[in-house]
């Protein structure tokens, strides 16, 4: 008696893993990394811009001084060259103090807006989703780059950062999904806060 097997039916089809566990980790551990590395070089940019504030400090505390010995000097009576040279003393003060006040702004900018943004992500993360890029110019413009198996994981991260205290204040406006590759089932996402040509500060 004989019997034919149909080879081709689903149930005879080997299913083809996607990503592995150990794949996986691997990427989990990658993105670990990345944010790991942007958060030391934040610290590191950080450190420079305190050293070029005391060293630019130094120079307006020695121009005060040169100010403090003319204003001596102007016991005198005042010429037109003793004028000229407090003008541009005051000139070059006020190009320091502008200087001084730019760091300042970086810093904190740098402090509160990096560190809140990377520590959120870091914090939520869900299975089968996965960050590929993420841009951001301090606080104000944020884009999230990232693929998933599954599109309704992305809402659901969506949600996740909404709760977190320092995105609450940008929620995302823009959200586009959009598969590369018909013959693979994984969907490529981008996540903004500000509508898509609108300009970066």
């Amino acid at each position: 008696m004989h019997q034919q097997i149909n080879l081709f039916q689903p149930v005879f089809r080997k299913q083809q893993k996607v990503f592995s566990a150990v794949t996986l980790s691997q990427i989990i551990g990658a993105v670990a990394v990345l944010l790991l590395l942007l958060l030391g070089h934040a610290r590191w940019t950080l450190a420079n811009m305190d050293e070029t504030a005391n060293d630019l400090q130094q120079q307006y505390d020695h121009l005060q001084q040169q100010i403090g010995v003319l204003e001596k000097a102007l016991r005198t009576p005042d010429t037109d060259a003793l004028d000229t040279e407090i003008e541009q003393l005051q000139a070059h003060i006020d190009e320091r103090n502008a200087l001084l006040t730019r760091f300042d702004d970086l810093a904190i900018k740098n402090q509160s807006g990096f560190h809140t943004l990377f520590h959120a992500l870091a914090e939520q993360h869900i299975n089968g989703l996965w960050l590929e890029g993420v841009s951001a110019d301090g606080d104000t413009h944020i884009e999230i780059r990232g693929s998933t198996l599954n599109a309704r994981l992305v809402p659901r991260y969506l949600q996740r950062l909404g709760n977190q205290p320092g995105l609450s204040g940008a929620p995302f406006e823009t959200v586009q999904l959009k598969r590369a590759d018909t013959q693979h089932p994984q969907i490529g996402f981008v996540l903004r806060n500000f509508h898509e040509g609108e300009a970066w500060d």
